[in-house]
């Protein structure tokens, strides 16, 4: 009589994640660096095509500020795609092919169901965000909301200057980090691997989860990039944008140990 035994295991879509050291955002810098002096051209037209958007909807937003909230939506819909490009770019330099912006945006329509599921989750995230926000504003301030003439009063004024910036940076603090935590692993492994966005945001849930000190420090060091290019009118951006979207791509592949 023969026996026979059978053994199934459960497919994995990305390694366990597991802790790394706090420094570690530094070297994903470091390696985002060497993807931008290897791709110049591409990282240049990514940097470019990001900032313009950007500028775009700040100029509209100014232009008409009831569709504020549209244009932000809009720009975030777009960011994961201009994003997942850069990620393809840094995957050839990993794998030792030749770095074409060509043949990344041929893998993002590849990705691109999957990728635009992503950004209409990150969309309906800020709109809830904005949202809630606003009735939080309205149920503590009494109003539905200044005018920008009657906030920067009310800033140069004094009288409410702590409660206003308070809540402006609790508000911002929130959308960030849920932004990140859904974003910062599952954007990159749907480009990498195709996954579902519910698998991969759980799982980039989960890293985070192991890595929190590493991940504090990441926030930290894209908000200290991330600032000042938006302080310098957005001068800074076509490069600030690109390297953050390598970086993000090496920060993926050591946290899940892809």
């Amino acid at each position: 009589m023969t026996t026979y035994t059978t053994t199934y295991k459960q497919p994995q879509y990305a390694a366990e994640p597991q802790s790394h050291p706090f420094k570690s955002p530094f070297v994903w810098l470091s390696e985002g660096w060497n993807d931008m002096i290897r791709a110049p051209l591409a990282s240049a037209v990514i940097g470019i095509v990001f900032t313009a958007l950007c500028a775009a909807a700040y100029a509209a937003a100014t232009a008409v500020p009831m569709f504020s909230a549209t244009l932000l939506t809009t720009l975030l819909f777009t960011s994961p795609f201009i994003a997942a490009s850069a990620y393809f770019i840094a995957r050839q330099r990993e794998l030792g092919q030749a770095q074409s912006l060509r043949v990344a945006l041929r893998d993002v329509r590849s990705r691109a169901m999957s990728i635009g599921l992503f950004s209409m989750m990150s969309a309906l995230v800020v709109a809830i965000w904005l949202r809630l926000t606003s009735i939080a504003f309205a149920l503590y301030y009494g109003t539905l909301g200044f005018s920008a003439e009657e906030f920067a009063g009310t800033l140069t004024s004094g009288s409410q200057i702590p409660s206003i910036l308070i809540f402006v940076a609790v508000a911002g603090a929130v959308l960030m980090f849920t932004l990140f935590a859904i974003g910062a692993i599952a954007l990159p492994l749907i480009a990498d691997r195709n996954q579902n966005v519910i698998t991969a945001v759980g799982h980039g849930v989960q890293t985070l989860r192991h890595n929190v000190p590493t991940m504090v420090v990441w926030m930290l060091v894209l908000l200290a990039l991330i600032v000042p290019a938006l302080m310098s009118g957005l001068l800074l951006m076509p490069i600030v944008f690109p390297l953050l979207a390598y970086a993000t791509w090496h920060s993926y592949r050591q946290l899940t140990n892809g």
